[in-house]
């Protein structure tokens, strides 16, 4: 029995190797070398953060926000989102329907653990991020591919 068997759950040892990070680092590896690569692959820009960017998190850090914050966001940030949406886009949300997350697929696979039931199946509108079936796999479901 391997370490990974030994200490894994049949769940996640079921789970597929992430093609993104599969892509990622082959282009890694040939720009390692010396091959002239775009990668189209984990969405890293090919840039260095801006230094606005950086300057805002030192600032962030010097004046306090250290600590965890509420579990949907800041009001602050939640407050600017529903301002955003309703000036930008002409929709109307209040600050308890908008919850501040890490990401869209992580917010997805919180939401698919939470209220999928084991044999549900769910649907998945093609095009897809990669990484979509997999988190329906994970929380014990079966992806059903839709095209759109």
């Amino acid at each position: 029995m391997s370490t990974e068997e030994q200490f894994l759950t049949r769940r996640v040892l079921s789970m597929q190797e992430s093609q993104t990070m599969r892509i990622t680092a082959l282009a890694n590896k040939m720009k390692a070398e010396g091959k002239d690569i775009v990668s189209l692959s984990a969405g890293e820009p090919d840039f260095p953060t801006p230094d606005f960017v950086c300057q805002a998190g030192i600032d962030a850090i010097r004046a306090g926000f250290t600590r965890y914050t509420a579990n949907s966001g800041i009001p602050e940030l939640k407050k600017a989102i529903v301002e955003k949406f309703r000036r930008d886009n002409g929709l109307e949300f209040t600050e308890t329907e908008i919850i501040v997350s890490n990401g869209g697929k992580q917010t997805l696979a919180n939401t698919f653990l939470a209220l999928v039931q084991e044999g549900d199946e769910v649907i998945v509108p093609a095009p897809y991020w990669v990484s979509f079936p997999e988190m329906v796999r994970l929380a014990g479901a079966e992806p059903v591919i839709v095209g759109t």
